[in-house]
């Protein structure tokens, strides 16, 4: 019987810890750590990184992000402005499920940004639960968890399946030739840049900037095959530096431009 309770209450998410406001000195770097239970956390003030299995991310406010057990983790404060927020430790074996189900993994652990409100009210309360010692203390945390839970759950077909990636792909069908990069594309759909990036990847199984630059160089293999204009004409009228041309040519279609340009 007492395995069987251990396993039930290894199955009910547990919130371990809890930090009000954590103040991070200008520059300060935390770690290397590795944890054997989820981190939840929300920056709301402040930049900073925090490097995953050696892959840095940029924090800054509006993050909602979600560190899983056996991950070697850096954190660092910018040095000017540095970050400032709530976090929660918190265990469960079906957490690392929901959190992969709602598109959350070390690779990319991030929550949709526009659930960040509803999110940081939920790390707030049970910030605000933890330690009142009462008999229903355990219970009004969990509760937060599940809520937690919940509205990524809820939201997972809205981030997942919209139209913002074909916003930003017609983004770049019409503006190609101009110094678009993917930051400004990022910005115009409403998406932080690598939340973007992977969603952008996950629909095409390309990045942005991959597909950006797909699209340049066939425009400019149109270019020289039917209206018959110079390497540097197509290089300049897709938004190239010439200087980078040829290379970058050569990367995407086997050809050089003056091999392409002299095939029939």
């Amino acid at each position: 019987m007492a395995n069987i309770n251990n396993y039930i209450n290894r199955q009910v998410p547990t919130v371990l810890y809890c930090e009000k406001e954590y103040n991070l000195l200008p520059g300060e770097c935390y770690g290397p750590i590795i944890r054997n239970v989820y981190i939840m956390e929300c920056c709301v003030e402040g930049y900073g990184s925090v490097i995953i299995n050696e892959k840095e991310f940029s924090i800054s406010p509006g993050d909602c992000y979600i560190l899983f057990p056996g991950d070697t983790v850096i954190h660092t404060a910018d040095s000017n402005e540095p970050r400032k927020g709530y976090w929660c430790a918190v265990d469960g074996l079906d957490l690392g499920f929901v959190f992969k189900e709602a598109g959350i993994s070390s690779d990319f652990p991030f929550a949709p940004p526009e659930l960040f409100s509803e999110l940081c009210n939920c790390i707030q309360q049970m910030v605000a639960e933890w330690g009142c010692g009462d008999a229903g203390e355990s219970l009004r945390e969990t509760s937060c968890i599940y809520e937690f839970l919940g509205i990524l759950m809820k939201n997972k077909k809205t981030f997942v399946h919209d139209d913002r990636i074909e916003r930003a792909i017609g983004l770049m069908e019409s503006k190609y030739y101009e110094q678009l990069s993917v930051d400004q594309i990022a910005r115009e759909i409403g998406l932080e840049r690598s939340y973007f990036s992977v969603l952008f990847k996950e629909k095409t199984t390309v990045s942005p900037h991959q597909y950006l630059t797909n699209l340049r160089i066939y425009k400019a293999c149109d270019l020289i095959e039917k209206e018959h204009c110079t390497i540097t004409e197509a290089a300049t009228a897709t938004g190239f530096d010439p200087c980078n041309f040829s290379r970058i040519f050569k990367r995407v279609t086997g050809k050089t431009p003056t091999e392409y340009y002299k095939t029939p």
